[in-house]
């Protein structure tokens, strides 16, 4: 379908009565509550972080700045460095290479 589909889609849930409701769900778990630790874990496709909140709760975020195609475009030479660290043959056999 498409960005456009998908943009409607979303005007049409943040005005619908339901949608609204669901998000005063998680303005209601979210106000007024302390963060107390955060985490980050391995999603496949992005880094996810998790707020953990005072009543022990957890939230969960996705990030765009976290999305794996970011990482990669963002942090090549640590990802890169990282690599090799598992890999080091890889390293020593693309040096030969011409």
């Amino acid at each position: 379908m498409g960005d456009l589909c998908n943009m409607n889609d979303i005007d049409r849930f943040l005005r619908c009565r339901k949608g609204k409701a669901h998000l005063k769900k998680i303005v209601a778990m979210l106000k007024g509550r302390t963060i107390t630790d955060v985490t980050f874990s391995n999603e496949v496709h992005c880094v996810v972080t998790t707020l953990c909140l005072d009543d022990n709760s957890e939230f969960v975020v996705f990030q765009p700045s976290l999305d794996v195609d970011v990482l990669r475009e963002e942090f090549a030479e640590a990802i890169q460095a990282e690599y090799y660290k598992d890999s080091p043959e890889r390293q020593r056999s693309e040096r030969k290479e011409p």
